[in-house]
């Protein structure tokens, strides 16, 4: 992924973002989705050690964060002839899904700590 989003080639910096960035969200989600699972059914479980979960959702937010920045940047950068294309609609529902992806670490840390406060 570029540093910065080029602003005179949108859709170049776009797709080599994208392309870059898809298959880790998909590999973040299925992660966070199954750390969930876990800490669900071990909710109530006094042994289950909880710790090495929050380094592990703190590296999935810090990876999530900085590839939104990204993006929004990205989207910040669109003039108004890139702003009509399926890319940047794509562009912001990506965002919107890193997003809801952040909402769902941030749940589930406050969890884990909770968990490890209530040890």
């Amino acid at each position: 992924m570029p540093i910065y989003p080029s602003k005179r080639n949108w859709l170049g910096s776009y797709r080599s973002a994208f392309n870059d960035f898809k298959p880790r969200l998909a590999n973040i989600r299925l992660r966070i989705d199954d750390l969930a699972h876990q800490v669900n059914i071990n909710k109530e479980n006094p042994s289950y050690r909880c710790e090495p979960l929050r380094e592990i959702l703190g590296n999935h937010k810090m990876t999530l964060t900085k590839s939104l920045n990204y993006f929004e940047a990205l989207s910040r950068n669109a003039t108004e002839e890139v702003k009509i294309t399926e890319e940047y609609r794509e562009c912001l529902e990506f965002i919107r899904g890193i997003q809801l992806y952040l909402e769902r670490v941030g749940l589930l840390s406050r969890i884990v700590n909770q968990m490890i406060e209530s040890k």
